[in-house]
């Protein structure tokens, strides 16, 4: 019996160590193959997220095939973006800027790829490399609140501006369509499209005070004297037939405010003698300094014998803060554009605490000769007197003359009434110094007659003179008004003070 139940003993123990071996060797296998199944799954992971990255990269390359954008990034930054998924940025321009804290004091676009433009896509590689971050800024971007404040803010400078490099007067037209880019993606919300003219109009508060919600003042303004074409390449010969449009945008509802404006049909010929445009605006003062940046955009051609010959003669956006200062100055600036075959060269000036002077001339009595030539001009004084020394030595715009009506060497444009059809009317005049309108008669190459009249600003109604040129008498009217000196909407109505202009 006790043989009998030690060979049971036995069987059992080799039976449970021959279970403890089977269930080992099962866990064993479920244990391979669960490595096996993690093994193959890591290999599909990284083939699709080769796929995708092949998928994010296909348009870019695209683009670049069809140069269709400006990507001046760097081989490091695309060897880094060829490895990324989805770039996880905050999307709320606030936070990109470091300023979530002051919800209650702007009014900003809520995405930040409105601000670059791009809403609706996705911030992925294909968005970067668009954009034309550099590695150095791309690094920037991602790694702190401070850092893509600072980034963006260089970013969006430098999209405008070329730096201080040897180009930095040439524009690239890719950079214009970035301007109006951005500026639909910021603007067109509240001021329509942007093609639209300036619908503000002049002599805002002549006859009328301002109403409680609007800020008007005597403030600093850009002033208009001249536009010339110079130093054309690309064989153009002189004369030349130009046709296009010259507008300024300021902060007041970024709009154009249109001062050249010539159609196809009706071309302006510049010659070697004469290279000067004619100007035919602005339409209302132009706000610069403080109040934000003035932009400048040109789109002049050359027409051909057909369309199809017509040539760019000057394309592009060229934004100038203009900044403040103590006393008006003149300003001269070139802007060229790389396609395009000439310079184009402003006479402007920064007229500090200003109103706006509206212009209107008449014959009254008498007759202008068909034979006589005529010139009409007004001249704006600075009130710091010849003995003032300029702290930064700008030159005075005392002796720039802004040409209300050339005749050319023809009639006299006036209607039935004797009212004279002036090319420009509005011109701002500081509040110290004063506004001189000045008519030249010359018959040949003789000078016959020069008349003034000296009129001291007001900041609203109207101011009368005559001048007596012999053999006719022109009367002189002058409607003044303070400038509008807050941004407004479409309608007019001004904008909230939480959104920024």
């Amino acid at each position: 019996m006790e043989e009998t139940s030690e060979r049971k003993a036995s069987g059992s123990r080799e039976n449970l160590v021959a279970g403890a071996m089977g269930r080992h060797v099962l866990r064993e296998g479920l244990q391979q193959a669960e490595d096996d199944e993690a093994k193959l799954e890591a290999v599909r992971r990284m083939e699709a997220k080769a796929e995708d990255d092949e998928a994010k990269l296909e348009p870019v390359r695209r683009m670049e095939a069809e140069k269709e954008v400006h990507l001046p990034l760097a081989e490091g930054l695309k060897e880094k973006i060829d490895h990324t998924q989805d770039v996880t940025l905050p999307t709320d321009i606030r936070e990109i800027f470091g300023i979530t804290g002051w919800d209650q004091e702007l009014t900003l676009p809520t995405d930040i790829r409105e601000v670059f433009g791009i809403i609706g896509e996705k911030w992925d590689a294909a968005t970067i490399l668009k954009l034309g971050f550099t590695k150095e800024q791309w690094d920037a971007v991602t790694t702190s609140k401070q850092g893509r404040k600072e980034t963006v803010e260089k970013w969006r400078r430098t999209r405008m501006d070329d730096d201080d490099d040897d180009d930095d007067d040439e524009y690239d037209p890719w950079e214009y369509e970035a301007f109006r880019r951005d500026w639909n993606a910021l603007w067109s919300r509240y001021y329509g499209s942007f093609e639209d003219t300036t619908t503000i109009p002049p002599m805002s508060f002549t006859y009328k005070p301002p109403q409680t919600d609007r800020i008007v003042y005597h403030v600093q303004t850009l002033q208009v004297f001249s536009a010339k074409v110079t130093e054309t390449s690309g064989g153009l010969q002189w004369p030349l037939c130009v046709f296009g449009f010259i507008a300024i945008r300021d902060c007041i509802d970024h709009n154009r405010n249109i001062i050249f404006n010539r159609t196809r049909d009706n071309c302006q010929t510049l010659t070697q003698e004469d290279h000067n445009l004619v100007l035919v605006g602005p339409t209302r003062a132009v706000v610069c300094g403080n109040m934000g940046p003035v932009t400048i955009e040109v789109d002049l051609k050359v027409k051909g014998t057909t369309e199809s010959e017509d040539k760019s003669l000057n394309f592009l956006a060229a934004q100038d803060l203009f900044g403040s200062s103590y006393i008006s100055r003149l300003i001269k600036c070139a802007y060229t554009s790389k396609l395009s075959l000439s310079t184009i060269e402003f006479t402007l000036g920064c007229i500090v605490r200003s109103v706006e002077a509206t212009i209107f001339m008449r014959v009254t009595r008498g007759s202008w000769p068909d034979d006589f030539c005529s010139e009409f001009a007004a001249l704006t004084t600075d009130a710091r007197g010849e003995n003032t020394v300029c702290a930064d030595n700008a030159d005075s715009i005392d002796h720039e003359k802004i040409i209300l009506l050339d005749s050319r060497g023809g009639m006299l444009p006036a209607v039935c009434d004797g009212n004279v059809n002036l090319s420009r009317r509005v011109v701002s005049v500081g509040i110290m110094g004063e506004l001189k309108i000045c008519v030249k008669a010359w018959k040949a190459d003789s000078i016959v007659m020069v008349k003034e009249e000296v009129f001291p600003p007001l900041k609203a109604g109207l101011s009368h003179g005559e001048l007596d040129i012999g053999f006719c008498v022109v009367e002189v009217c002058v409607a003044w008004s303070l400038i509008l000196d807050d941004c407004v909407l479409a309608d007019h109505r001004p904008i909230s003070v939480g959104v920024s202009c």
